[in-house]
Formats: structure tokens, sequence, C-alpha cells
């Protein structure tokens, strides 16, 4: 959505350029006022927060996964990736070039350490083979330990299979009506 407003801006821009700068503030904030949720009321996403030692190899694949199964099936979710002792700034290269095949673009994704914040804004934890830093809690909120995902540097497909049955598991448990 936010590409089609720039898009549209870059389009208004260019026909009223020369005339008074209060005609593109105009725009821009008339354009802005009509950029809205696609059902009216639509609450936010709900964050599930993945963490795996690094942040860029397990915890970026299931929140990938995740993330294009509950757009799939319109659920309220959206994952993110953390890292709970990351070491390194990139993606390594065969994860990049794996996701890239299952139709993700990762390689530009900095790994990030997992702090109390991301914990807090979560309704879902995730720790796929790794515990939470010291400084870090999960009181009162859900949380899961995947501890039987395989080592994606050393086998892609195993660890890809591993953590898309997870997923689809988590992603069933979300989507069932509160209560039942």
């Amino acid at each position: 959505m936010w590409h089609e407003l720039q898009t549209s801006m870059n389009a208004l821009h260019s026909r009223i350029r020369g005339r008074p700068s209060y005609l593109m503030v105009f725009a821009a904030a008339l354009m802005a006022a009509c950029v809205v949720p696609a059902r009216s009321g639509e609450a936010p996403d709900v964050q599930v927060l993945f963490v795996c030692e690094h942040g860029n190899v397990k915890s970026l694949m299931a929140a990938s996964y995740f993330n294009q199964m509950a757009r799939e099936r319109k659920l309220p979710y959206r994952a993110v990736s953390r890292g709970s002792a990351p070491d390194s700034t990139t993606v390594p290269p065969a994860i990049v070039e794996g996701l890239r095949k299952d139709g993700f673009d990762v390689a530009a994704f900095h790994p990030v350490a997992v702090e109390q914040a991301d914990i807090t804004g979560s309704r879902q934890l995730v720790l796929i083979n790794t515990e939470l830093p010291a400084s870090a809690q999960a009181r009162q909120i859900s949380t899961e330990r995947w501890t039987d995902v395989p080592p994606a540097s050393v086998n892609f497909d195993a660890a890809r299979d591993s953590l898309r049955a997870h997923v689809t598991r988590l992603i069933d448990q979300l989507a069932r009506p509160t209560g039942k």
C-alpha cells in the first residue's frame, strides 16, 4: 500500500511542480487521509516473536514461513525474527539462496538481538534451539520451545521441513477461535 502511495505522490509532484508549495502539502495530506485499513475497524497485526541463537537463520526462516501462511489465511498476525546472541550483521549466503528459492528475499535482512520490548509486544514467543538472554524475561506470554530443528547450514531442506511443520501447527493453533 505504501508503495502505491509513494508512486501516486511522485506522479502528483511532477504535475504540480513549480506551483505554490502549499498545494503539495495539501495534496500530501489529502492522500494520506485516504489511506485506511482494508476493513473498517481493523485491528493492527498481533506480533509473534521467533528467537534463535543468531537471529539470522532459523528464526528468520520461521518468521518468513509464518508471515506467508498467516497472510494466505488472512490472519491478523505478523512474525519477527530476533537472536539471543547475534554474531553477524548479515544472513549466510546459503540461507539467502534457500529462502529465495522459496520465494523470500532476505538479502537485506540484518539480525537484531532480542530485547524485553520485543517480548512485551508479542502475543506468542517461540524459542528455536535457544534460550532468552538473562536480561530478557518471558512472563505472562505464551512460549513454545522448538528443540528439534536441525541446523539449516548443514541441511537446509530438513530445517525448512521441520520449521514449516512447526509453523503450520502454530498457525492452526492461532487460527482456532479462543476458548475452544
